[in-house]
């Protein structure tokens, strides 16, 4: 062999030797996504922030995250919901990780607040289309980000925080008042 090309491939097998380890390092912090069977305590955090990402924080006003919104969606999901929506939504949730894992390269509890709301915005509009299409259709399922979001509103508008906070509270009972004032800043009343 001459000294040329000794040089030559000891360069490259030195450059292979830095650059492998690197590569391999940046490889290994893509995200593998959970493939869930079940909702269970461990997915309370990844609900939270889901709950969160749909009813954000306001300087005024807590979020979705402040009502334990995931235990609520796990509490609903253990004690409430049909076989076939917790089906479609254990796997809808497994379709949101993927996406994270596919769209970012992480997982939604590791992804940004604008990365988040890109991905729910992203499901929110394929929902839509999905109810258009089954528009008539007798025995369609629900889309899974229609069972998830109904769960986050539902179970943030029956918390303490969404009935006082975020709504106007009037206890009942109470007064019979036939034209309320309302300006467009006052919150919607919770009755």
């Amino acid at each position: 062999m001459k000294r040329k090309t000794f040089i030559k491939q000891l360069g490259y097998g030195s450059g292979a030797t830095l650059f492998l380890p690197s590569a391999l390092l940046v490889g290994g912090c893509s995200h593998t996504p959970v493939d869930r069977t079940a909702l269970t305590e461990v997915d309370v955090p990844f609900l939270d922030d889901l709950g969160e990402t749909i009813i954000p924080s306001t300087p005024t006003v807590p979020g979705a995250k402040a009502t334990a919104i995931g235990e609520y969606i796990v509490l609903m999901y253990n004690d409430c919901m049909s076989q076939e929506d917790k089906a479609i939504l254990v796997k809808g949730i497994n379709e949101l990780d993927r996406r994270s894992a596919q769209m970012f390269e992480k997982s939604f509890l590791d992804a940004t607040p604008e990365q988040r709301l890109q991905l729910l915005e992203a499901v929110q509009t394929e929902a839509h289309t999905y109810q258009l299409e089954m528009e008539g259709e007798e025995a369609a399922d629900a889309h899974y980000f229609q069972i998830l979001k109904g769960l986050v509103l539902t179970g943030y508008f029956t918390s303490e925080i969404g009935m006082t906070q975020a709504r106007e509270y009037l206890p009942v009972p109470g007064k019979y008042v036939a034209c309320m004032p309302y300006a467009p800043k006052d919150k919607v009343w919770a009755l």
